[in-house]
């Protein structure tokens, strides 16, 4: 029987399914007996391998620039085919425009170190086995680093979903970071100088000031979700709807905690919005909620009896949740609603948790300048885990992602990284003096030295009149109470706060309000230091 000689396509198309090991050993073979250099033989051979995978995908089937498919093969160079476009004459490979570009990595490493980079795999693992079962020999810590990060700028530059019906929306803070870089620079403003950090310090004014990159998610019930890093500091509403109002999709409900950039939202977009504050439960047992003992039926039936008063006139007074811009609603209709639609933000909260697990755990902190490549590698590979059912795990699972990278046709190069920058809207110079000076006055008024502004606190523009306007009509008249005004009852809201205002201690007052909302006395990050610097909480 005369045996077959295989063509040279017929070749590449056999090297396809091999594993690596055994590709590089028909390769060696090869170079061997026509004493061609095997390192360059191998390397032209990985080349033509990709160049059949990304035919067959129909990866630059049409011009990279001008997108027309009137293009004609322009000769070979160094057997990879080359294109021309009869339109704009742009010369190009099916390379061009990918992150494979001069690539000298076999496809089978590629997905390896994709699945290592999925399973957040340190780059000393990613080396060691990457030498050991891949012989990349001379690969380090550098190239590794560069690689990993090329493939997640890649992955967070892919599409984020449509977000529809019922959508938690709600920010998250990754403390700012300068992680790598030679040089820090301070975001406070003149005077103040940025040090680095060991071990837990925390910051000199919290969330609202430019020490915090600002994390604003959204996610829906069917678990898709959408993540941006939005800002340094306080999120306002313009900068919400420019990064979110393409992903908001005909939503029925926006559920949020207190935070007015919401409510301003869903206002302008007349979205009906479910609002919880955040100090919802410390409201509801400062004023006599209670949790039932079901072990004694009658006894319980009394406490669920007494729990729906408390609740019902709460809620008469906007001090727990409630739904906004669809008119005013009995409690009755209220829990209905909420019940039907699965009001809440148990979702959104869930999603902060695993956010602050991949930063600082998988990724032990992120410069902030790269935070938005890692949140949305993050953000694709849980929306993928909500489409397949499970978070990728197999190579199969791993190489399809791969195949979407290419599909995307991002290019990001070395110098790309190399040269990134901080690039995030920041909080004025005026602003950060305004917000020290009023933290300043705020800690000595409550004698909390700890003191520092957060989102839901309602401080638009450190403006009084605008601060007491968005305070319910029960707290404005427990003020007027408390200080013996007359007829306050018979004012219009405009009026009310205006008599307010002329009051000598209204500076206290504000002050009061701001602190009697808190379901805390001390941020998280000013514990965290406290507990590891061995101080005691003086109580």
């Amino acid at each position: 029987m005369i045996k077959k000689e295989l063509d040279f396509d017929e070749v590449l198309l056999y090297l396809e399914k091999l594993p690596f090991n055994k590709f590089k050993e028909v390769v060696y073979h090869y170079s061997t007996h026509t004493k061609a250099n095997f390192e360059s033989e191998l390397e032209d051979m990985i080349s033509l391998n990709f160049q059949q995978r990304i035919q067959k995908l129909k990866i630059n089937n049409s011009c990279p620039k001008c997108n027309s498919v009137s293009i004609i093969k322009y000769g070979k160079r160094k057997r990879i085919q080359r294109y021309l476009c009869n339109d704009c004459n742009t010369r190009f490979t099916l390379f061009t425009g990918t992150i494979l570009e001069k690539t000298k990595w076999h496809w089978d490493i590629w997905i390896a170190v994709l699945n290592m980079t999925i399973n957040s795999f340190s780059l000393k693992k990613m080396e060691d086995i990457l030498i050991k079962d891949y012989g990349c020999i001379g690969i380090n810590h550098k190239t590794l680093f560069l690689w990993k990060h090329k493939l997640i700028h890649t992955i967070a530059s892919l599409p984020m979903p449509k977000l529809s019906g019922v959508i938690q929306v709600d920010e998250t803070f990754i403390r700012e970071s300068q992680k790598g870089s030679r040089s820090l620079v301070s975001y406070l403003g003149k005077g103040e100088e940025r040090k680095p950090r060991y071990g837990r310090k925390p910051s000199k004014f919290g969330v609202m000031g430019s020490e915090f990159a600002t994390v604003t998610t959204a996610i829906d019930n069917r678990g898709y979700s959408v993540s941006k890093v939005a800002c340094l500091g306080k999120l306002t509403t313009e900068l919400f709807t420019t990064l979110f109002e393409e992903y908001l999709f005909d939503p029925s409900y926006i559920c949020s905690d207190a935070n007015s950039v919401y409510e301003q939202y869903c206002k302008a977009f007349n979205v009906a919005h479910y609002i919880r504050p955040s100090n919802y439960l410390s409201v509801l047992y400062n004023n006599g909620y209670d949790t039932p003992n079901y072990s004694h039926p009658s006894q319980a039936k009394d406490t669920e009896e007494k729990n729906k008063k408390v609740l019902e006139s709460l809620y008469g007074n906007n001090m727990i949740d409630y739904i906004s811009n669809r008119g005013v609603k009995t409690y009755n209709e209220f829990t209905e609603l909420k019940t039907l639609n699965r009001l809440s933000l148990a979702r959104v909260n869930e999603l902060h948790a695993d956010i602050k697990d991949y930063i600082y755990g998988h990724m032990v902190n992120v410069s902030t300048k790269y935070l938005q490549d890692y949140i949305g590698f993050f953000t694709y590979i849980r929306n993928w885990r909500v489409t397949n059912g499970n978070y990728p795990s197999s190579m199969k699972d791993t190489e399809q992602i791969f195949i979407d990278i290419l599909k995307t046709k991002v290019k990001y190069t070395v110098a790309d990284i190399n040269k990134k920058e901080l690039v995030l809207p920041k909080p004025s110079t005026r602003y950060i003096g305004i917000l020290k000076a009023q933290t300043e006055k705020i800690r000595i008024a409550t004698s909390n030295k700890y003191f520092k502004f957060d989102e839901e606190d309602g401080v638009k523009s450190f403006n009084r009149r605008e601060y007491l306007l968005d305070q319910p009509k029960s707290k404005l008249y427990a003020i007027c109470k408390n200080h013996d005004m007359k007829k306050y009852k018979k004012l219009a809201i405009y009026s009310l706060v205006s008599s307010i205002l002329k009051l000598p201690d209204i500076e206290n007052i504000v002050y009061e309000l701001i602190v009697s909302d808190r379901h805390y006395k001390i941020a998280n990050e000013d514990l965290e230091a406290i507990k590891s610097n061995a101080f005691k909480i003086q109580t």
